[in-house]
């Protein structure tokens, strides 16, 4: 059983890191390179206009296939796989476009660490809490 999911799991990273596709291989990585090839960040979220503002809380994000022990977010199974859906580049989320209130509260977030054995480094300002969560959804919801 555990063999399958291991298994599972190695596709699946293959697939969806472009190194198997139905026409074959479109990389030359091997699939140990893969696995070596950590998500690992560190993520604060900051009430003001700067990552200092208030208190800032911060958490550790974790992804498969290493993520575990060190993992302090309180939902790493969802923020690791909307961080995945853009492919680690924070910029691009917006888990949840519509309508929030029209008040300037402002929230700064950050990222820093690796994706996929890539550099990450992200900061940005929101208006208020809700177009904080609406565009990041579980990634900066803590």
């Amino acid at each position: 059983m555990k063999t399958t999911r291991a298994l599972a799991l190695l596709a699946t990273t293959l697939l969806t890191t472009g190194l198997a596709s139905a026409t074959g291989p479109t990389s030359t990585a091997s699939p140990t390179t893969v696995l070596a090839q950590a998500t690992s960040l560190r993520l604060t979220v900051a009430h003001g206009e700067t990552p200092s503002s208030g208190t800032p809380r911060t958490v550790t994000l974790e992804c498969p296939p290493y993520g575990g022990t060190a993992t302090t977010h309180p939902d790493p199974v969802t923020a690791c796989r909307l961080v995945d859906s853009v492919n680690g580049d924070l910029n691009r989320l917006d888990v949840d476009p519509g309508a929030c209130i029209d008040l300037y509260d402002p929230y700064t977030v950050t990222a820093s660490g690796t994706y996929r054995g890539h550099p990450v480094s992200f900061r940005h300002t929101y208006g208020n809490h809700c177009v904080l969560l609406r565009t990041t959804g579980a990634v900066f919801d803590f």
